[in-house]
This record gives structure tokens, C-alpha cells and sequence, in this order.
């Protein structure tokens, strides 16, 4: 779960950091946009008044009765409470005498400042540079005065410009935090294209440790993969032909000394046939082997389970093998359990598994030495398995890394392919084996080799 919040927990970081960037930045331009607009006296003074008293409040001021302050008061109450304590509005005398006001503590207003028209603009805040005092005075009728002062801080008309500041620094942040695994990503895609247009050499720079940098690991895995996978078809087509073109070549020989009566004696000519006979054999199970791998490969196979005893499968299997083995100077030691292991399986597949395993133990083993056939149960992540054990001491050094290779297709551990067999053999045990759900392992331990398989037990 750690690594799947790697990448999620970037990008969050991201947006935090363009959304701390977009706010500070946001901050000093407006306050530079708002500086900028306070120095326009006209406007600052204008909006204040526009926001204060409407048209036909000032007008309905003008036509009220002077001399009634308490209608005056209760005009400027009902009207102007909806207002902040930013505004303060004065209806005054020429002498400075308050008549009414939203501020009903002063009851004076500085003679001086009782000036028709008079306009004043002054920063309050020397650091911020935007919290503002603007009065205003206005006449009335009869010797009386609109006065009013707004205290606070500048507005402006199209605020709207602050916000689309906001939003347009938080994008240009976020690309520019975001744009290198942008840039990443299109990387990985141009790689992709160019290995599935048959570049299998080019590969992913590793650069993020996180979901980007797992994703560049997994491409490259897959180029790997397709480039072997390209590799072994290759070697497929050299080795298929070297393995089709020796026996046909060889049989093709005698057919043609046998059409031209280049034999001694009627022994000789059997043995002519004899030939032709085995390597058309050898070219029958070749054919078979790749039959049976591309019917496995393309999953273009039923298979038929029976419920079978293990125990009794491996003593029929030995028994068969048994001359085979000694003709090769090796000894088959078969090794049963006491109790009988049931199993679920297609008795012909399975039967051709245990058969190339078999097989290839008969063909790569030591002479003079004994091939392990056991049979046990296991305990495998709390299930239980009838498990084939297989060991044999092969004639030659084979290394660890080499395990693997020994089921993928075509493999020979004989690069000269003088030996016979399609190489086929254990692809198709590893197919077989998992078509049904089970599984095979192959290791070394000391001179032996090792093939294990598991079969799902079942309770009978």
C-alpha cells in the first residue's frame, strides 16, 4: 500500500505547494493592483461613494424636512444599518453641528471639513499600503450637509481579476512541479511504440522511485521478455530446420541407394529401411512434440479428469520404463507412500508429462547411476498435494542459472543438437501441468537434479 501512495502523495504535495505559492503570490499582486488603483484618487473616491448612498436615498435625503433630526435619524438608522462599521454618514450644519448620524457618540464635525464637494484620501497603514480613509461631503438643502467617512480596506471594482491571478499561478505552478513526469510519461509511451514497431532494444531511463519508475521497470521486463521471445523464434527457425533437414537428408540418402540398387545383399537392404524407418519415426515424434505444444500454447485442449490413485499411476509408469533404463545401465528406483494419494487429472496428459520427464532423465542421465522415482504427500499454503519427485544425475555440469531455461521451448542443454528429441519435451510437462491448475519446480542439490510436481490431492 506504501508504494501505491507514492506517486498520489507527490501529486498532493503538488497542489499544496502550488496552492501555498498561488496564495503568497497572490497576495503581493493584489496588493500592488490595489496600491495601484488607490493612487487613482477619482476612482477610489467614486467607488466609496457609489457603495454608500444610492441615487434616490440622496434624493429622498434632499427632500426631508431639515429642521425634523429625529426623522432625519430614523432614515439613517433604517437605511444605512445594513452597512458595515467601515461607513460612518453625517447629515451636519455648516457650523459643524451634527444632526444625525449612524454614529450617534459624535455630535461635532470639524467646521473645516464642511466643504461643498470636498473629497479627502489618505493611507492609513504605512507597511500595507492599502487600508484606506476617504470623506466626502455633499450638500444638501437649507444649510445642510451629507458628510460621510469610509475606514478600511480598498476594493476593488473587478475583484474577479484577483481570483483569475489566483487560479492562473496555481496552474502554472502545479505545470511547472508536474511537467518533468509529464515529460517521463511521454518518454514511456515514445518507448513503448518504438519497441512494438520492432525496436526490442530500447529501453526506459530508470529515473523516479515511485509508480512511474515501477511502470519504466515493467516495460523494460516486457521488452526483455519480447526480445528473448524474438530470439527464440529465431533460434526456432534455425534449429527446426537443422532438426527436419538431418533425418529427411539422411532418409531421402538410402531411399535414393536403394532406387539405385546400391546394396550387397538383402541384409543390407533391411537395414537400409531400418534406417528410414527410425528416422521417420524420430520425425513423427518431432511432428508430434510441436502438435502438442501449439495445441497446449493455444489452450485449444479439453481436459478430461479422472479421479486416479497416484500411487498406482507411478507403478504402471516404472514398470513400462523399466527395460529402457536398464538397456541404458541405469537403475528406475520407484519409492511409494503407504497411504493412497488420490488426484483429479486427465490420465493422457499427465501420462505424456511423467513420460518426457521420465525420458529425459533415460536420455541425460550418468550410466551407472539410479533415477529417483517418488511419490509423497505435501502440506503446500495449507493445501495438500500428491507430489511426483523425479531426480536423476545428469551427465553434464549444469548450472543454476540454468534451471529455468530448461522449460522454455526448443531448449537444449546439447547446443550441437546431436542428440535427439525436438526440444519440446519439458514445455509441454510445464503446459500440461498448468492447464490443470498445478505446478512444477526444478533445483539442484548436490550432483542430483531435481524435478518436483504438485498435484492438488482430492478426499475419495
Amino acid at each position: 500500500m506504501k508504494k501505491i501512495l507514492k506517486l498520489k502523495g507527490e501529486l498532493v504535495l503538488y497542489v499544496l505547494i502550488s496552492c501555498i505559492i498561488s496564495f503568497i503570490l497572490s497576495i503581493f499582486l493584489k496588493e500592488y493592483v490595489i496600491g495601484s488603483f488607490l493612487n487613482n484618487f477619482k476612482s477610489s473616491t467614486n467607488y466609496v461613494q457609489n457603495n454608500v448612498i444610492s441615487t434616490s436615498e440622496y434624493a429622498e435625503l434632499k427632500n426631508m424636512d431639515m429642521k425634523d433630526s429625529n426623522r432625519l435619524q430614523k432614515f439613517l438608522d433604517d437605511e444605512f444599518i445594513k452597512y458595515s462599521m467601515s461607513y460612518t454618514i453625517f447629515i451636519v450644519q455648516k457650523n459643524g453641528h451634527v444632526l444625525a448620524s449612524t454614529n450617534k457618540e459624535i455630535k461635532t464635525i470639524d467646521p473645516s471639513k464642511i466643504v461643498i464637494g470636498s473629497k479627502k484620501f489618505k493611507f492609513l497603514d504605512e507597511t500595507r499600503k492599502n487600508l484606506v480613509k476617504i470623506t466626502r461631503c455633499d450638500y444638501l438643502k437649507d444649510g445642510c450637509y451629507l458628510y460621510y467617512i469610509y475606514v478600511g480596506y480598498g476594493v476593488l471594482e473587478n475583484d474577479y481579476i484577483i481570483q483569475l491571478m489566483i487560479i492562473i499561478i496555481f496552474i502554472i505552478t502545479f505545470l511547472v512541479l508536474i511537467w518533468p513526469k509529464i515529460s517521463y510519461i511521454s518518454n514511456i509511451k515514445s518507448t513503448i511504440r518504438s519497441i512494438a514497431k520492432g525496436n526490442l532494444y530500447e529501453r526506459v531511463n530508470l529515473k523516479y522511485k515511485n509508480e512511474l519508475g515501477e511502470l519504466a521497470e515493467d516495460v523494460n521486463y516486457m521488452a526483455s521478455k519480447i526480445e528473448k521471445e524474438d530470439k527464440i523464434k529465431r533460434q526456432f527457425l534455425t534449429n527446426i530446420s537443422h532438426d527436419l533437414r538431418t533425418p529427411l537428408t539422411t532418409m531421402l540418402g538410402y531411399i535414393n541407394m536403394i532406387k539405385n540398387n546400391k546394396y550387397t545383399s538383402k541384409d543390407e537392404l533391411n537395414n537400409y529401411t531400418d534406417i528410414i524407418n527410425k528416422k521417420g519415426l524420430y520425425l513423427k515424434d518431432m511432428l508430434d512434440d510441436f502438435f502438442q505444444y501449439s495445441k497446449l500454447s493455444s489452450k485449444d485442449i479439453v481436459v478430461e479428469r479422472q479421479c486416479l490413485e497416484l500411487n498406482e499411476l507411478a507403478r504402471q509408469i516404472a514398470q513400462e520404463y523399466e527395460y529402457e533404463f536398464t538397456q541404458k545401465c541405469l537403475i528406475l528406483s520407484l519409492k511409494l507412500p503407504a497411504d493412497i494419494i488420490y488426484i483429479n487429472i486427465d490420465p493422457k496428459l499427465y501420462l505424456r508429462a511423467i513420460n518426457n520427464l521420465l525420458s529425459n532423465a533415460l536420455k541425460y542421465s550418468k550410466h551407472n547411476t539410479s533415477v529417483k522415482f517418488t511419490i509423497n504427500r505435501e502440506k503446500y499454503n495449507n493445501e495438500f498435494y500428491g507430489v511426483i519427485l523425479i531426480s536423476n544425475i545428469p551427465n553434464e555440469v549444469i548450472n543454476n542459472d540454468e534451471l529455468e531455461d530448461f522449460f522454455e521451448r526448443l531448449y537444449k542443454k546439447d547446443l550441437s543438437r546431436q542428440n535427439g528429441g525436438s526440444g519440446l519435451g519439458l514445455s509441454i510437462v510445464k503446459n500440461i501441468i498448468k492447464i490443470h491448475g498445478d505446478f512444477i519446480k526444478v533445483y539442484k542439490k548436490n550432483d542430483r537434479l531435481f524435478f518436483k510436481v504438485y498435484i492438488k490431492e482430492i478426499k475419495y
